[in-house]
């Protein structure tokens, strides 16, 4: 096959389409920076990677090596897809390119990918059971009032005796929801999709990233994965040779919650008018506490602020993990003693009645 038929096959082959996991982009930055450090042209090295690639992605990778090939750079292709290319991921090979130094900013890039799936992961593992144990809990709500108690209903209801208030409360409650089912569903459903909404509306986004932050025990969570990303990102683009205005832009465009990219985007202006990082972030203490604030100015003072940077990342990385395990150490316990108390109620509520029966036909 000739080089240019190579080529349109790179385009032409079946794609399946998916989303593109973080695994995907940490191995592609890896992977280019591996191969362009070897001697490989860029073009080499983006054909290597799409043979190797799956999915959507492959797609992606194809389109990226033929705008590689027309003579467009890396970053203005990367710019094609936001949603996957992040703003910190464009800026670092923006940055690269410009420098030349393109193969170190994408190992800067994969490390700081791969750091942060790591907190992801952590943080999910943190929260996977208590939420199972919630889960366990709705599940055998459900299963007491659609199948044990329309069993022993009828036959409390055909011996008419006094019910105590808890069987008279369960039984009333399991019948509501028996008779609602449908209207139920339909309106957790509505619940949902508006708090949704409203969380990821431009109007409302702040005040809910906000308030999450000041909620007990998950706002720690919240700040310390904020910190640690925003650390970690603006750390690794001013070592790959970004100037700190565009970093903070782009810092700020790796953050998901709409509290600290405003203040982000208020510090950028005062930042590019003269002002210091540190000075404008202490007006903030209730999102960039004082520790914070000191290590950056610390940072600015000895000219080593990436370094700075990356320290106050790392130590948030482990206020996160440490956070994240209060969190599940909390939770256990009250959810254990919710769900024994619920069950202790329910068992009270099937066995009272049933033990008076038996009861008064022995005498």
């Amino acid at each position: 096959m000739t080089k240019r038929g190579a080529d349109q096959g790179l385009l032409t082959e079946d794609i399946s389409l998916g989303l593109v996991s973080p695994v995907q982009k940490i191995l592609f930055a890896r992977h280019l920076a591996l191969m362009l450090r070897s001697g490989m042209s860029i073009t080499e090295a983006l054909k290597l990677i799409y043979q190797s690639s799956q999915g959507h992605f492959k797609k992606i990778i194809a389109e990226i090596y033929t705008g590689v090939r027309a003579g467009n750079s890396l970053a203005e292709l990367l710019a094609r897809w936001p949603r996957v290319f992040s703003g910190f991921f464009r800026g670092a090979v923006l940055a690269g390119e410009a420098s030349g130094n393109l193969e170190l900013n994408l190992q800067n890039v994969a490390e700081q990918l791969r750091r942060d799936k790591e907190l992801k992961d952590k943080l999910r593992a943190a929260l996977f059971y208590p939420v199972l144990v919630m889960v366990v809990a709705v599940i055998i709500g459900l299963f007491v009032s659609f199948y044990i108690l329309p069993k022993i209903v009828p036959l409390l209801s055909a011996l008419r005796v006094d019910l105590p208030w808890t069987t008279r409360v369960l039984i009333g409650l399991a019948s509501f929801l028996r008779a609602n089912t449908w209207q139920l569903l339909l309106g957790g459903v509505a619940l949902v999709s508006a708090l949704v909404y409203l969380t990821r509306s431009h109007l409302t986004k702040a005040w809910f990233d906000r308030w999450w932050i000041s909620f007990p025990i998950v706002g720690s969570l919240v700040r310390a994965l904020n910190l640690s990303r925003f650390s970690l990102s603006l750390g690794v683009l001013l070592k790959s040779g970004v100037p700190i205005v565009e970093a903070l832009q782009l810092s700020a465009c790796a953050l998901d919650n709409e509290a600290y990219r405003r203040i982000l985007k208020k510090t950028e202006l005062a930042v590019a008018k003269g002002g210091e990082l540190s000075a404008n972030l202490k007006h903030y203490p209730e999102l960039f506490p004082v520790i914070v604030v000191r290590m950056i100015k610390v940072g600015e003072e000895s000219g080593r602020l990436q370094e700075a940077l990356l320290d106050a990342a790392a130590f948030y990385e482990a206020e996160l993990e440490q956070s994240s395990k209060n969190l599940a150490a909390a939770l256990e316990p009250i959810l254990l003693i919710v769900i024994g108390l619920v069950v202790g109620i329910v068992a009270v509520a099937i066995i009272t009645p049933i033990y008076s029966i038996t009861g008064g036909i022995v005498r």
